[in-house]
């Protein structure tokens, strides 16, 4: 066996999950971040366990004809785990990712190309940046992959821009007051995390400082900094006691504006709180949306089921063509969310049941509510097998099918085949560029 470290020539067969290409080394995966299916190259292994090991990319012999130049220096961060692929190739990518997971359920139906962006770049209407101090210097960024160790970033391309100028102000006023970022060991420090919140229609920003305690020195010196930028509407102290991962807390203040900024989908207007849950690329929210709403197919007489609908949004798009739409929900933040926006946008035909899918649909199942089209958009793990079964007693003659995970919507649309529906259409929707990440919307018939 090869030592520890010492430089081996590997060929790059597949990505995994993560983006890291996978090669073979004496009977062991090999996961070698920034490489390309097709690429030879040379590596130094470690952490070498008996069916896997990690390597550093140390040359790349053999360059895949696709390969670019990464749009930011901080690779370390995993977050734009396709950075150095060329987006159309990352777009032919994430379509045969649909291919494969439908493949190995036997769902043959053909998968259109994935509808990406024209500019895939500063898209994020959402940043969550982790505060560290080191050697009394804040260190302000996102956390290096697989880790819980802070990359101290300056400027991150796919974020909005006015982010770099909100951080740098957060920055700037640590610096010159000597305020501590968080010690995760020692559970101490003052400030945790640093949320920004864009409306990209509206221009309306919002910066939520989350801190360990009550305390938040020299707040007036930093409001000063915040209110000068340009656009930003709110400023909430969030406080996060709690010795966990979890980014906000149960409290939180207003120092400055209001709660709750807006945004705009689809003519649509919506309140975004710091808690509420709101698609973090809203440009390509609007394609997501605009295919479900076209896969419904909604002639104004039916009565749509939005199973999992957060705070509303396709609720809203599908209620201004159906005859009624009934939401469902577990978060009860988000069905309040739901409710306010439907008010404000004068929409009258929805209705918002908080609770698990699992339990609400078959309840009102129960009651003799019937849905003539459903739309479903689970998280990760796809839907629960109740939600699936009393879907299909409702005998709807469409479903929609949202989904953020290939794996388990292939799952699911096998139940779905097997249980009287067959499928239509299937449309990949880029979210995220560079990353492994895509959505799809599938319309299925009833047979």
């Amino acid at each position: 066996m090869r030592q520890h470290g010492q430089p081996i020539t590997l060929s790059v067969n597949e990505l995994s999950d993560k983006g890291d290409g996978i090669a073979d080394w004496q009977g062991r995966k090999v996961f070698i971040p920034a490489t390309l299916p097709g690429e030879v190259v040379t590596v130094s292994p470690y952490g070498i366990k008996p069916k896997y090991a990690q390597a550093q990319l140390l040359d790349i012999v053999n360059v895949h004809p696709q390969r670019v130049e990464p749009h930011c220096p901080y690779s370390e961060c995993g977050g734009c785990q396709l950075a150095h692929l060329a987006y159309v190739e990352q777009l032919k990518l994430k379509q045969q990712l649909v291919i494969d997971a439908l493949l190995s359920k036997q769902i043959s139906q053909p998968v259109s190309p994935c509808l990406g962006m024209q500019s895939p770049l500063a898209f994020r209407n959402k940043a969550i940046y982790a505060v560290r101090s080191e050697n009394g210097e804040p260190q302000i960024g996102f956390y290096r992959k697989n880790s819980h160790q802070v990359i101290d970033i300056v400027s991150c391309p796919v974020q909005h821009a006015q982010t770099t100028e909100i951080i740098a102000a957060i920055r700037h006023w640590m610096k010159e007051f000597n305020i501590a970022g968080y010690d995760e060991e020692k559970h101490s420090g003052c400030l945790r995390y640093v949320m920004i919140r864009h409306g990209f229609k509206t221009k309306a920003c919002m910066v939520v400082l989350v801190t360990l305690t009550d305390e938040l020195p020299h707040k007036a010196e930093l409001l000063n900094l915040l209110t000068k930028i340009e656009n930003i509407e709110s400023i909430i102290q969030n406080i996060n006691p709690a010795p966990v991962n979890r980014i906000l807390g149960d409290k939180q203040q207003i120092c400055y504006g209001n709660d709750v900024i807006t945004d705009e989908l689809h003519a649509l207007t919506f309140n975004i709180s710091a808690h509420s849950f709101y698609q973090v690329n809203p440009q390509q929210t609007d394609v997501l949306y605009e295919t479900a709403l076209n896969f419904a197919e909604l002639t104004g007489n039916e009565t749509v089921f939005d199973i999992y609908c957060g705070i509303g949004t396709i609720s809203l798009y599908l209620a201004q063509k159906a005859k009624k739409v009934i939401g469902i929900e577990i978060v009860a933040q988000a069905i309040d969310d739901a409710r306010d926006n439907a008010a404000r946008n004068e929409i009258t035909n929805t209705e918002f049941y908080v609770g698990k899918a699992e339990e609400v649909v078959p309840l009102l199942y129960d009651q003799k509510q019937h849905a003539d089209v459903i739309v479903v958009d689970p998280p990760r793990k796809g839907c629960d097998p109740i939600v699936l079964q009393t879907m299909v007693s409702m005998k709807p003659e469409r479903i929609v099918y949202v989904s953020c995970e290939p794996a388990s919507l292939a799952r699911d649309l096998a139940i779905l085949q097997q249980s009287g529906y067959y499928v239509t259409k299937i449309q990949p929707v880029d979210m995220f560029p560079h990353s492994m990440h895509v959505e799809t919307i599938v319309q299925l018939q009833k047979i």
